[in-house]
C-alpha cells in the first residue's frame, strides 16, 4: 500500500514468524504456555516496587495502596496493548512506534541509553547492600561489581527458554518469601488495628517523589515496553492468542500487586510511626534489625535473602529488556527489514550482546557513586517519562481504521490508555520541576 502525501507512515506488512502455531483450545492448555507474564513480574518487581513501597509504608502505612493499585491497572492496560499490537502486526514495539511518529525510535533509543546508565548500578548496589547486611565481612562496592557483571553474563549467554525458567523461579522464590514475612508480621504485631486504620487513602503533601515512584515504578517501565519481545520469543501470533496473552498479562500484575501489598504490610508493621526510614544507606539494616528482634534471626535472613532475589531478578530481567529495546531501536533507525530482525536484535545477535556489554560497563562506572536506594528511587521516577510517549503512541496505533476489529481498542482500553497518557504526563512534568528545582 502506498501512503498519500502528508499521511502518517504505515507499518509494513509482516509475515508470520517461522514455526508459529495456533493457541491451545482448552483452559488447561492455555495455562501451560503462560510465561512472559512471569518474566515481566520477576523483572519489574524490585526495580520500582519493593524499595518504594517500603519507603511509602514507613511514612504513610497502607495509605498509599491507592497509588499502587492505579499503577497496576494502568500498567496492565499498557502491557496488554503492547502485546495486542504485536499480535496484530507481527512488528516489534519500536518498529510500530516508528509508524506513529518517525522521531519516536530516536527518543526511545536515547531514553533507554540513560536508563541503562542508572539501572545496573542502582540495582547491583542495592543487591550487594542486602548481602553485606547479611554477611558484614563482604565489601559493598566490589560485591556490587560482581553482581552486575554476573547478571550481564546470564543475559549474554542465555537463550529465552532458559531465561524464562530462571526468571519464573526467581518470581516464585521471592513471592513465597514475602508472603511468609507478611504473615509473620501480622502475627507478631502488638496492635494490628493500626495497620487497618492506616488504609485511609492520602495524598501526601511535599512528598510527590514517593507517590511518583509508586505509580510510575510499580510493574516496571522497560519491562512494559519489552513485553512484545518475550511474546515474540514464544511465537504467539494472531487473534487466537489474544486470550492467552491477556491471561498472561493479568497473571503478571496480579502477582505484582499481591507482592507489593505484602511488602507494604511488612513496612507498615515495622516502620510506620517508628521514625525509621530506608531512604539512606543504612535503610536495609534499619528494617532487617527490627525483623530479627521481633521475629527472630530466621525472619531477618529470609527478608534479606528475599530482597537480594528481588533485586537480582530485576537486574537480570531489566538487562534483557533494555538490550532488546536498544538493539531494536538501532535496527529500526537503520531501516533493517523485519524479516531480518532476529539477526539484528535477537538475544544472540551482535547488537544485543554489545548492548549487554554497555549495561555492564556503565554499571561498573556508576556503582561507586553510592546512595543505592536513592539511585533506585531516581530510576523509578525517571522511568515514568517514557510512559506518556508509549501510551500516546498506542492510542494512535490501536485506533487506526485499517486494524482488524479483534485488535482495535475498545472503549475501556481507550479510557485506560488516555488516563495513562494524562497521569504519567502530569507526573513527568512534576518530576521535572522537582528535579530542576533541586539543582
Amino acid at each position: 500500500m502506498t501512503a498519500t502525501p502528508g499521511s502518517p507512515p504505515q507499518p509494513p506488512a509482516a509475515a508470520p514468524p517461522a514455526e508459529s502455531f495456533p493457541a491451545p483450545a482448552t483452559r488447561r492448555g492455555r495455562l501451560a504456555v503462560l510465561g512472559p507474564g512471569l518474566v515481566l513480574a520477576a523483572a519489574s518487581v524490585g526495580a520500582g516496587d519493593m524499595v518504594t513501597s517500603l519507603a511509602g509504608a514507613a511514612g504513610y502505612g497502607m495509605a498509599l495502596l491507592w497509588a499502587i493499585l492505579i499503577g497496576v491497572v494502568l500498567k496492565y492496560a499498557l502491557t496488554e496493548a503492547v502485546g495486542r499490537l504485536y499480535l496484530a502486526t507481527g512488528l516489534t514495539v519500536i518498529a510500530s512506534l516508528r509508524s506513529a511518529a518517525r522521531w519516536l525510535p530516536y527518543a526511545f533509543f536515547a531514553f533507554v541509553l540513560v536508563i541503562g546508565l542508572l539501572y545496573g548500578a542502582a540495582l547491583s548496589s542495592v543487591a550487594s547492600l542486602a548481602l553485606s547486611t547479611l554477611f558484614p565481612a563482604l565489601p559493598v562496592r566490589p560485591l556490587a561489581l560482581v553482581i552486575a557483571l554476573a547478571s550481564a553474563g546470564i543475559v549474554y549467554v542465555g537463550r529465552y527458554a532458559l531465561f524464562e525458567r530462571v526468571m519464573s523461579g526467581f518470581m516464585l522464590a521471592k513471592f513465597v518469601g514475602m508472603v511468609v514475612l507478611a504473615v509473620a508480621t501480622l502475627a507478631t504485631m502488638d496492635d494490628p488495628s493500626a495497620l487497618v486504620s492506616s488504609l485511609r487513602p492520602r495524598l501526601p503533601e511535599g512528598d510527590v517523589i514517593t507517590v511518583l515512584a509508586l505509580v510510575g515504578g510499580v510493574g516496571g517501565t522497560a519491562g512494559v515496553a519489552s513485553y512484545s519481545y518475550w511474546v515474540r520469543e514464544k511465537r504467539w501470533r494472531h487473534a487466537s492468542w489474544l486470550p492467552v496473552m491477556r491471561a498472561d498479562t493479568a497473571m503478571s500484575y496480579t502477582v505484582t500487586f499481591l507482592f507489593v501489598v505484602c511488602t507494604s504490610i511488612v513496612g507498615t508493621g515495622l516502620l510506620y510511626g517508628s521514625g525509621r526510614t530506608i531512604t539512606g544507606n543504612e535503610g536495609l539494616a534499619a528494617l532487617a534489625e527490627p525483623l530479627g528482634a521481633d521475629m527472630g534471626s530466621a525472619a531477618r535472613v529470609l527478608f534479606l535473602g528475599t530482597f537480594f532475589l528481588v533485586t537480582l531478578s530485576a537486574l537480570v530481567g531489566g538487562f534483557n529488556a533494555l538490550c532488546y529495546l536498544l538493539a531494536d531501536s538501532l535496527r529500526t533507525l537503520r531501516a533493517v527489514p523485519d524479516d531480518e530482525a532476529e539477526r539484528h536484535m535477537g538475544q544472540r545477535s551482535l547488537p544485543f550482546r554489545l548492548f549487554v556489554l554497555y549495561c555492564a560497563a556503565t554499571s561498573v562506572a556508576v556503582t561507586f557513586a553510592g546512595k543505592p536506594v536513592r539511585l533506585l528511587l531516581t530510576y523509578a521516577a525517571v522511568g515514568s517519562l517514557v510512559l506518556p510517549l508509549l501510551s500516546g503512541a498506542l492510542l494512535v496505533l490501536l485506533n487506526r481504521r485499517g486494524l482488524q476489529p479483534p485488535y482495535r481498542n475498545k472503549s475501556l482500553s481507550n479510557v485506560l490508555l488516555s488516563g495513562s497518557f494524562a497521569l504519567f504526563g502530569v507526573l513527568a512534568v512534576v518530576q521535572l520541576k522537582e528535579t530542576l528545582g533541586g539543582l
